[in-house]
């Protein structure tokens, strides 16, 4: 309760001890019975007055008369803006707190965001010597201003869709209440009841209605934006697909497929200059040298090879070979999952597997299917000098250094070209990092997660994200819900699952709110869930085993096949063709809406407090 509604009650109380004690003295003076129960009534309506303007207060229904923005047909209150402000931040914070750069982001003059202070308090930027023009703005006015800028697409839309009929139906509402439940959940898991837990997270006065009322301008802005776009892709015709792929085919001819192996051999240099240590050095740059002309004569010896299965199988044999001597050796499948993927995935350019590997395969004169080529980074680990011995006679001086020698040897399968794979369908049942973190007991879990966490317990294991995806997986092969199947080659087994029997068991434990996936464009999803996805030897039904981890938790994740028509490529051609009309189309659209906000802008110091 706030210093001014202490006062009120505080002034109501006294008024209450003034009037007992006339009402005391008046029946010395016969005052009627009745006036004295009439001062006691007012007074006390005084009192539960006072009372129910500060629940009211804080419950933001003085607030929720408050505007913010308005159109026509569409409104956004002071609560509805705080939950949008709050909701840019956390999203902020979850995309940069854990990677270790939030503590350097900050604008001119500014200093960088402190989770623990209010976001008025703390300066983004300001005017400086350097920049005296820059505009002062904290914290809050920076996600503020990006709020702003998504509550306006939001109206925008929201009138687009009012202007065409489309309406909210049942299952939008389904998927709002979905939304608020794990809303519910987060703040189970946190210790709350959900209207604390809400005004503690998107700022006071805010409810669940405040947060449920922008859903619904969302979840319609949302579902305009996709209808409007599913028009606009099929005006993306063939020709113009076509067209768009001649033009740009330096965006989309980005993927090739080849194998590649890299040995390594370090010599490491011990300090000093005695002969002890001289000797200690000489010998080990000999094995070191020893090891570069190996690998150098072994990748040379691939770049001749003109298959697949020819590279393979003299790579197999050398690292089995090496591995018998006591030297470098893995298993060949296993090499090439750990460091290319090749023969699984289509590799994108800019994936990862360095420099030297992707300038071969995107150099302007493209390397051909089914040839090699030996990459090198030698290093000597030692340098000379002339110098004079004792007796004045000019000598070679060897100065020892650590080194690193890389030989690389690259096959090409398929040269640069689109990606020709067609789009993915998947389930997954997720369960976020957050929701299990430092957890010690199921106190803050409810119904089949909380059965499951105790089985964890049980084991004597940690509650996490992690576990409860390896749990589940166990669970589901004891009730019998998977089935173990053998590739046709016979090296490899899955496990396989019913879609229904999945299904049932995403809706006990999913914390995603969708299971299914449809259509699902390579790099739609994030990196783990996309290798998972598009590893070619998936087959219908298969389930991981286990989680695959992600930067939200752990994903139980379900094959459920591909598209029969849909290639990565070509919806991706499609979708920029759209992407670009459903811009010109917003931008005519941002002129027929009418957006009100000027008038509101002293309303702005209420939000978020």
């Amino acid at each position: 309760m706030g210093k001014g509604n202490r006062t009120k009650n505080e002034k109501a109380a006294s008024v209450l001890a003034s009037s007992a004690k006339k009402k005391s003295n008046a029946r010395k003076g016969q005052m009627p019975t009745w006036v004295g129960t009439l001062i006691l009534v007012a007074v006390l309506a005084v009192i539960v007055t006072f009372s129910v303007i500060s629940v009211l207060a804080q419950r933001g229904v003085f607030l929720r008369n408050k505007l913010i923005a308005e159109t026509d047909h569409f409104e956004v209150t002071v609560p509805m803006m705080s939950y949008m402000v709050y909701t840019e931040y956390q999203s902020w914070v979850s995309q940069y707190q854990d990677s270790g750069i939030m503590q350097y982001i900050k604008g001119n003059g500014g200093t960088a965001l402190n989770t623990s202070l209010p976001l008025r308090d703390q300066i983004y930027s300001q005017p400086t010597a350097d920049k005296p023009d820059v505009a002062t703005m904290t914290w809050f006015d920076y996600f503020a201003q990006s709020a702003t800028g998504s509550v306006v697409e939001v109206l925008t839309l929201c009138e687009q869709a009012h202007s065409l009929g489309v309406i909210l139906e049942d299952e939008d509402y389904d998927s709002i209440e979905s939304t608020m439940q794990m809303l519910e959940l987060y703040a189970m898991a946190s210790g709350y009841e959900l209207n604390a837990y809400i005004p503690m997270m998107y700022g006071n006065g805010v409810r669940d209605k405040d947060v449920r009322a922008m859903l619904e301008l969302t979840t319609l802005a949302t579902k305009m934006t996709t209808l409007k776009m599913e028009e606009l892709r099929g005006g993306a015709t063939d020709v113009r697909v076509e067209l768009y792929y001649e033009k740009n085919k330096a965006d989309l001819d980005v993927y090739t497929d080849f194998i590649f192996y890299t040995f390594t051999t370090k010599f490491d240099a011990k300090d000093g200059t005695t002969d002890e240590i001289n000797k200690e050095n000489a010998d080990a740059l000999e094995k070191y040298q020893a090891e570069q002309n190996r690998y150098n004569a072994f990748v040379d010896e691939l770049a001749k090879c003109t298959t697949a299965e020819e590279f393979c199988d003299k790579l197999e044999a050398f690292l089995a070979k090496s591995k018998e001597e006591g030297g470098e050796g893995m298993d060949v499948t296993d090499a090439f999952l750990a460091q290319s993927n090749a023969h699984r995935f289509s590799y994108k350019k800019g994936g990862g597997v360095g420099s030297k590997v992707e300038d071969f395969l995107f150099s302007k004169d493209t390397p051909a299917a089914n040839t090699a080529k030996a990459l090198k980074d030698p290093n000597p680990g030692y340098t000379t000098e002339k110098v004079k011995d004792e007796h004045d006679n000019e000598v070679d001086k060897i100065t020892y250094s650590d080194a690193t020698s890389t030989y690389t040897a690259v096959f090409v399968i398929t040269p640069v070209h689109r990606d020709e794979a067609k789009l993915q369908h998947v389930g997954h049942i997720l369960f976020q990092t957050n929701t299990y973190k430092d957890l010690k007991d199921t106190s803050k879990l409810t119904g089949a997660k909380k059965t499951l966490a105790q089985r964890l317990l049980d084991k004597n294991m940690t509650i996490s994200a992690e576990n409860m995806a390896k749990e589940l997986f166990e669970l589901m092969k004891e009730e019998g819900a998977l089935t173990l199947k053998t590739s046709e080659d016979g090296k490899s087994t899955y496990y396989v699952i019913d879609k229904d029997k999945f299904e049932a068991y995403a809706k006990d434990y999913n914390e995603d709110g969708n299971v299914f996936y449809n259509d699902v464009a390579r790099g739609d999803m994030v990196a783990e869930f996309d290798e998972w996805l598009y590893n070619p030897n998936r087959i219908k039904n298969e389930i991981s085993e286990g989680g695959i981890k992600t930067t939200y938790g752990y994903h139980v994740m379900f094959y459920n096949g591909e598209s029969e028509t849909k290639v990565n490529w070509i919806e991706s051609a499609r979708e920029e063709l759209a992407t670009d009309d459903y811009e010109a189309w917003f931008k005519t659209a941002s002129t027929e809406v009418e957006i009100e906000t000027e008038k509101f802008q002293k309303n702005w110091k209420k939000v978020g407090n």
